[in-house]
C-alpha cells in the first residue's frame, strides 16, 4: 500500500459507544432516538450507522461503461421534434426516448403513433448509431409497428437497432384504469412479430413511474414492480417462451428524486428484488437493464430553476446506483414543453456528471456503506412483502382490479403529507424560501394532449398523479390572482431581535402568496398600529423574542385587533404565554412543525381569496 493511503492508520479509533457518547453531550443529555427519522414506509433513519459487513458490490454496468445519456423527443409537431432530437444527438445525447401522444409518461405532449410522423421525427436519424426507448402507453402494438416499419423503410438492420418496445398494458392499466381483455394476446402477437422482424428487445417495460407519480413510496414502487414482471413472466411463458427467454425480453424504469440516498437505495434493491425473481425462475443469472427517470412529483412549477438542482441530485443518485441509462425531464416540464435551452441543461447535466465527475468509473461506491445497505435491505424487504400480497391477490392485475395499490399508496400519501404540510418535508421554493416576485418561464406554446384510454375489458380504480408542490402552488396561484395581499409585521424590539424569526415568518406565509411587509420594529403599540392602517394590510403577525412577547405581547395583540386586523398572529409557540396572548386577541400561532397548508387555507378564506382553475393538463 502507498504510503499515501496509511493516513487513517494515523487517527485514533472510536467505538460506537464513544460516538453515541459525543452526540448525547452535544444533544445536552438527550438520547440519540431523538435524531432518529422515519421514512414514509416506516423505516426508521438512525443517526449513525457502522460499516455493512460482508456486502460486496451489485452487478450493474459493463466495467467502465458511462450510462446512456437520454432526452425526450416529445414535441408534437413531427418537423420541430426532428430539430429539437438532431440538435441534441450532435450534443452528446446518445439514447431517444419517443413518449407517444396520450400516454401518461408524455406529460400532455408527444408525437402520433402514426408511420408517417414518426418518420419525419427521425429524418437523418442513423438508426443503429444510438438507442431507443418507447413510451407507448394506450397505442401499445400501434406504436410499436409504427417504429418497427420506419426502421424497415430506412433499410436498417432491426437485429443492430438498439431499442426498448416499452410495451406495458399493466402500467397503462394503472395509469388509465382501463385494460382490454385480450391484452396478453396482443401482446405475445406484437412481440412475436417483432422477434420475426429481427429486433432482440426488450419489448416489455415494468415501469414503476405510475406508481411513483402517484405517490406511492420507494418500496411500493418496487413491489408493484417486481408483480408487473412476474405477470409478464407467466403470460410469455404460458405462450411458449422459456423462462429465460421471457425474463430477458423484460425491463425496468424506475424514477429517482432529490431524496440522494433513497434513490440510491432503491436502484439497489431493484437489483436484488430482480435476482430473487430469476432465481424463482431456476435460469442462470440474466442482468437487468434499469432506465432512471427524474421524478415528475418532485417537480415545481414554482421557481423551477432549483429543480435543476433535485435532477441534478437525482441524476446523480441513478448514475452511482447502476443505472444504463437516465433521462432528466426538463426543469420547466410542469409549466409546458421545454424550450431548446432547457433541453440543453437537461442533456448537460449527464455531461458533467460523466465526463467531468467521472461518475461512471466505480461499480457500486455505495457497497458497505452500513446507512445505504440497511435501506438497500429495508426497501427491498417491505417491496418483497408487498409483492407476496399481489400474488395472493392473484397477481398485478388482480392486484390493481382490488384496490391494493391503491390503497397502499393512499398510506404513504398520509404519511407523505403531513410532512409537506408541517414543512417537515421542505420543498424549496413552494413551501420554503418562496419567490412570489419570480417573472414567468418561457415554455413552447403547444397545447396539451389528453390522456388516451384503451378499450376497457377489465377496470380499476387509476393511479391519480401528483406533484409534491401542488397545494402550495394552488394557494400561490390564488394569492397571485388577488394581487398578493399584504401580512403586517410589528416587529417587537430591535434588528437583532427580530430578524431571525421575521426571516421564517416571511417564508411562511409567502408560501401561500401572502406578501410580508417586515423591515422596521417597534416599541411602542401604537406606533406599529398606525404603520398598519397605513400598510393597507388586513392581517397581522407580531414577531420577536418569547421575552418581548411576555413583556408587551399582549399590548401588541390587543392594539392590532382593535385596530381593525382581521387575524393577528404570533411568530413562535410560547407555551406559557399561548393562552394570555390568545385572550389579548392573537388568533393564530406560527411556529416550526405546525400545519403550514391549514393555516395558509385559513388566511385565505379570511381574505376572501378564490381559487382558482388548476393550471395543468
Amino acid at each position: 500500500m502507498s504510503e499515501a493511503l496509511r493516513i487513517a492508520e494515523t487517527f485514533p479509533g472510536y467505538s460506537r459507544e464513544d460516538w453515541v457518547a459525543m452526540v448525547e453531550k452535544a444533544l445536552k443529555g438527550q438520547p440519540i432516538s431523538r435524531l432518529t427519522t422515519k421514512t414514509v414506509d416506516g423505516t426508521e433513519i438512525t443517526p449513525i450507522f457502522e460499516r455493512a459487513a460482508g456486502k460486496a458490490p451489485l452487478a450493474m454496468r459493463a466495467k467502465d461503461t458511462p450510462w446512456a445519456v437520454c432526452q425526450r423527443m416529445d414535441h408534437p409537431d413531427a418537423a420541430k421534434a426532428n430539430e429539437l432530437v438532431l440538435n441534441d444527438l450532435l450534443n452528446g445525447v446518445n439514447m431517444i426516448s419517443i413518449p407517444f401522444a396520450g400516454s401518461a409518461t408524455a406529460r400532455g405532449y408527444g408525437l402520433a403513433a402514426d408511420k408517417d410522423v414518426l418518420a419525419k421525427a427521425l429524418n437523418e436519424v442513423v438508426m443503429d448509431l444510438i438507442a431507443f426507448r418507447l413510451e407507448t402507453g394506450a397505442a401499445g402494438d400501434a406504436a410499436a409497428k409504427a417504429f418497427a416499419d420506419v426502421v424497415a423503410d430506412k433499410g436498417a438492420d432491426a437485429a443492430s437497432v438498439k431499442v426498448s418496445f416499452g410495451l406495458d398494458p399493466i402500467g397503462c392499466f394503472a395509469s388509465t384504469g382501463a385494460l382490454p381483455s385480450d391484452w396478453a394476446a396482443t401482446l405475445v402477437s406484437t412481440i412475436k412479430d417483432l422477434k420475426a422482424k429481427g429486433f432482440k428487445g426488450p419489448f416489455i417495460t415494468a415501469d414503476a413511474r405510475p406508481y411513483h407519480d402517484a405517490g406511492a413510496s420507494d418500496a411500493q414502487e418496487l413491489g408493484a414492480v417486481a408483480a408487473t414482471i412476474v405477470a409478464y413472466w407467466r403470460v410469455l411463458e404460458e405462450a411458449g417462451f422459456e423462462a429465460s427467454e421471457a425474463l430477458g425480453m423484460i425491463d425496468v424504469v424506475l424514477s429517482v428524486e432529490a431524496n440522494q440516498f433513497a434513490s440510491l437505495a432503491k436502484m439497489r434493491a431493484m437489483r436484488h428484488l430482480w435476482a430473487l425473481i430469476v432465481e424463482a425462475a431456476g435460469v442462470d443469472f440474466l442482468p437487468l437493464s434499469i432506465h432512471a427517470e427524474t421524478s415528475w412529483a418532485m417537480m415545481t412549477r414554482l421557481d423551477p430553476y432549483v429543480n435543476i438542482l433535485r435532477e441534478t441530485t437525482a441524476c446523480f443518485a441513478a448514475g452511482v446506483g447502476g443505472a444504463d441509462s437516465v433521462c432528466i425531464v426538463p426543469h420547466t416540464m410542469a409549466l409546458g414543453l421545454p424550450t431548446w435551452h432547457d433541453r440543453r441543461i437537461s442533456r448537460n447535466l449527464q455531461t458533467m456528471l460523466i465526463e467531468e465527475s467521472n461518475l461512471y468509473r466505480v461499480t457500486d461506491p455505495a457497497a458497505g456503506s452500513g446507512y445505504v445497505e440497511s435501506m438497500t435491505d429495508e426497501t427491498g424487504a417491505i417491496a418483497w412483502a408487498l409483492f407476496q400480497e399481489a400474488e395472493k391477490a392473484g397477481g398485478a392485475v388482480e392486484a390493481l382490479k382490488k384496490g391494493l395499490f391503491v390503497d397502499a399508496i393512499a398510506r404513504s400519501n398520509d404519511a407523505r403529507n403531513k410532512l409537506i404540510a408541517t414543512r417537515r418535508a421542505a420543498l424549496t421554493g413552494a413551501s420554503a424560501f418562496p419567490n412570489i416576485e419570480e417573472k414567468d418561464v418561457e415554455v413552447v406554446d403547444v397545447a396539451p394532449i389528453a390522456l388516451a384510454l384503451p378499450a376497457a375489458g377489465e377496470t380499476c380504480t387509476p393511479l391519480k398523479v401528483v406533484r409534491l408542490s401542488e397545494p402550495y402552488e394552488a394557494l400561490r396561484d390564488a394569492a397571485k390572482v388577488a394581487g398578493n395581499p399584504p401580512v403586517f409585521f410589528a416587529n417587537m424590539g430591535r434588528i437583532a431581535d427580530f430578524t431571525a424569526r421575521a426571516t421564517w415568518t416571511k417564508n411562511f406565509f409567502e408560501a401561500g402568496g401572502i406578501k410580508a411587509l417586515s423591515d422596521k420594529g417597534y416599541t411602542d403599540p401604537a406606533e406599529a398600529v398606525a404603520d398598519l392602517k397605513a400598510s393597507g394590510a388586513a392581517i397581522a403577525a407580531i414577531v420577536g423574542p418569547d421575552g418581548l412577547y411576555e413583556e408587551n405581547g399582549a399590548a401588541f395583540a390587543k392594539a392590532l385587533k382593535e385596530a381593525g386586523a382581521k387575524m393577528v398572529y404570533i411568530a413562535g409557540r410560547p407555551k406559557d404565554l399561548m393562552e394570555a396572548l390568545s385572550a389579548a386577541g392573537v388568533d393564530s400561532f406560527a411556529f416550526e412543525s405546525c400545519d403550514v397548508l391549514a393555516e395558509l387555507n385559513k388566511i385565505h378564506d379570511v381574505l376572501g381569496i378564490a381559487p382558482v382553475a388548476k393550471a395543468e393538463a
